[in-house]
């Protein structure tokens, strides 16, 4: 079973706390989010930790138990933390950074630069998947910093704009018309044009790689639908925007939950980040 530290921290400031909302505002997050920390506690433990009621919180006897566990535990971290200010500390931390494949094309090289000149030297993991689905794993706890196309907005989650991307339909430069479109029709994007595309083919090749699409626009398999820096990263130079056709704007945004980016070296990733998008231009036709 593993317990985290941050949960066990929100913990301690609850039991000595009236009520969820007095505990939110002493730790500086949202009541949902410590809501959801506390949630996260029993259920890995298995047990209720506190009774809840109309006039606040109380620790149940279970509660009780672990406030003397979680009190101890809670000291012999803080005797393990002591040089955790410094951020060379960190060359063995463990950073999750969520996103989609294409989008780390030309989010990580940069990012990683910097934390090298920063001599941030930790143990980068990323994991790759669509937006929808990192937004989810960055609420579950499971990725510590995503970047997110068009995320929902809820209480328990940051979310900063970091740019836009244009999605559009794209073709080899040939003159000839093409009778076939290759995309991934489930998403909110490719609805939206393909809607609004009087001329589009009638045949269709499904596919939610991007870079797939780029390789077999550029083949003359097709048109594709795909984001501006999309095929900026793949690195095709005779792919172009079919004039005059139906377009979407995406939002590109940082996410991560209250909790991170209070240290001196989770602000830094965070910056390292900011900085690629401020470097680059947002991609519009």
């Amino acid at each position: 079973m593993t317990i985290r530290l941050t949960d066990i921290e929100n913990f301690l400031v609850i039991s000595d706390s009236a009520s969820l909302s007095e505990a939110a505002r002493k730790i500086g997050v949202s009541q949902p989010s410590l809501s959801e920390s506390l949630k996260n506690l029993e259920t890995r433990l298995g047990q209720v930790l506190f009774y809840r009621s109309k006039n606040g919180i109380q620790l149940s006897p279970l509660g009780r138990i672990f406030l003397l566990k979680a009190k101890n535990a809670s000291r012999a971290m803080g005797e393990l933390k002591f040089n955790l200010v410094n951020d060379t500390e960190y060359s063995v931390a463990e950073i999750r950074i969520g996103c989609h494949s294409t989008v780390a094309q030309y989010v990580i090289p940069e990012m990683m630069i910097y934390l090298k000149k920063e001599k941030l030297n930790t143990h980068v993991k990323l994991m790759h998947d669509f937006s929808r689905n990192i937004q989810t794993k960055v609420q579950s706890g499971m990725v510590d910093v995503g970047i997110v196309i068009n995320p929902v907005s809820v209480p328990d989650i940051v979310i900063v704009k970091l740019g836009i991307d244009t999605v559009q339909i794209w073709h080899s430069g040939e003159e000839e018309r093409f009778d076939t479109v290759i995309c991934d029709p489930n998403l909110y994007q490719t609805q939206h044009i393909l809607k609004r595309w009087k001329l589009k083919p009638s045949k269709i090749i499904e596919t939610d790689s991007l870079g797939l699409i780029c390789k077999l626009v550029h083949d003359k398999i097709g048109y594709g639908i795909l984001p501006c820096r999309a095929v900026q990263a793949s690195g095709l130079k005779n792919i172009q925007n079919l004039e005059d056709s139906p377009k979407f704007q995406d939002r590109i945004c940082l996410v991560y939950r209250p909790e991170f980016g209070k240290t001196q070296f989770e602000k830094k990733i965070l910056t390292g980040i900011k900085k690629v998008f401020s470097n680059t231009p947002d991609r519009e036709p």
